[in-house]
């Protein structure tokens, strides 16, 4: 195949943002720049991404909001506010809307709007776009790189902007295959594992709860100690325990792995366990006939409500005047303390992000890999993980923008 100024590996969303980028800062000096991308289509992850709506930023992005290489975190943040990430699309013509908790998707909340804007962005600048490309190796060579594809095909580039992504959601095409070709230049990667994931408990605890959400305030315990704590909605499936709360404490999951861990739902985390018992004292001695399992219908719904009746006190059902003070007052300690065991959390397949990655020592704040200069990093790939909410897709696109003009920059100056 032909030569390449700068070719960029990987046509998800971090990918497509160093492309054009580059291509911008390219624009009008005969330079070139493709992605090659292994899908037949680029941007597959992308329109699932916030369930198909794309939540591609935050009004409220900081580095407080991520894990991995702080300093790396800090300095992209740094330059790349989420303003600047707004008014990047609006540029490419996309119209926004700020949702809750300072979301931020497109207007027309379909992910398909962000990949045409980006798709449109590629076109008008010349970016070629080469699909069924999956590359294995990557080589330096004097007068730039060649890259390889499995199967056979090489292409020669001056530049490349490495931009593979992690290991989440492998049926999109993230597989992991970037780490190995890091590897063979001397990266380090730090351990690797799902991220904004279901968390596994015991089936039979939370089967009967399947479908049922409810807001709560989750703590991630380890050997009675908490080790994160998050507010949400969380909601119940067959084998586990879902919704973004938990999503955000999924992370912590691998490092409770040698202790026995739980999850701790409080209920009701505006009312103190006192308050709550005295309620059901009143509610209990009012209506002595009512049975047990419907004592806490005015606060949850019939399924959730009795089912931690049934948590408080195994056994049948009973009338409500035969309940016991002391029982009653476990009612409510259940209500602040509704937890379960915790056994780790669902695979890649589910996971939204890859947490680990690529030591963010060993990249320099252009993006710009220190063992091997002319190759440039960005995206999942690196050691940098958000909570839930556009963080990460802010993270895709900042780094992306910026590996992308930082590559071009260096063609543009020759400089090695």
């Amino acid at each position: 195949m032909k030569p390449y100024d700068l070719a960029v590996i990987g046509g998800g969303a971090s990918g497509l943002a160093a492309a054009f980028a580059a291509a911008r800062e390219l624009s009008g000096t005969g330079r070139t720049v493709a992605v090659l991308e292994k899908n037949p289509r680029v941007g597959k992850k992308l329109l699932s991404t916030g369930n198909g709506r794309c939540n591609l930023t935050n009004s409220n992005v900081s580095a407080a909001d991520y894990h991995g290489g702080a300093g790396l975190i800090k300095s992209v943040l740094e330059r790349y506010p989420a303003q600047r990430i707004a008014g990047v699309f609006a540029d490419m013509g996309l119209v926004c809307r700020e949702l809750d908790s300072g979301r931020v998707y497109p207007y027309s909340l379909q992910a398909s709007s962000v990949l045409n804007v980006l798709r449109r962005g590629l076109e008008f600048y010349g970016v070629e776009t080469v699909c069924g490309f999956a590359v294995e190796k990557l080589e330096k060579t004097s007068s730039g790189f060649l890259i390889s594809a499995k199967g056979g095909g090489t292409v020669p580039a001056r530049r490349a902007v490495l931009a593979a992504g992690g290991r989440a959601c492998p049926q999109s095409g993230s597989c992991g295959d970037g780490y190995a070709i890091l590897r063979t230049f001397g990266h380090s990667i730090t351990e690797t594992r799902p991220a904004l994931v279901q968390i596994r408990t015991d089936s039979a605890r939370v089967r009967p709860l399947r479908g049922v959400r409810s807001p709560a305030r989750a703590l991630l315990k380890a050997d009675g100690k908490t080790v994160a704590m998050s507010e949400g909605e969380v909601q119940f499936t067959d084998s586990a325990l879902s919704g973004i709360c938990i999503f955000d404490l999924s992370r912590y999951v691998p490092c409770c792995k040698n202790e026995k861990s739980e999850l701790s739902l409080d209920l009701m985390p505006e009312y103190s366990e006192d308050r709550i018992a005295a309620y059901l004292t009143r509610t209990a001695r009012a209506e002595k006939k009512l049975s047990s399992d419907r004592l806490a219908e005015g606060i949850f719904g019939k399924v959730l409500g009795a089912e931690l009746i049934r948590n408080a006190l195994p056994g049948p059902f009973r009338p409500c005047g035969a309940l016991k003070d002391e029982e009653l007052a476990l009612m409510a300690r259940t209500i602040k303390n509704f937890s379960f065991p915790v056994s780790g959390t669902l695979g890649w397949e589910h996971a939204q992000v890859t947490a680990g990655g690529v030591s963010s020592g060993e990249v320099s704040g252009d993006m710009q890999s220190r063992l091997c200069p002319g190759l440039f990093l960005c995206g999942e790939l690196l050691d940098a993980d958000g909570k839930c909410g556009g963080y990460n897709l802010h993270w895709a696109w900042s780094t992306g923008f910026e590996a992308g003009t930082s590559a071009a920059r260096s063609l543009k100056t020759e400089s090695f």
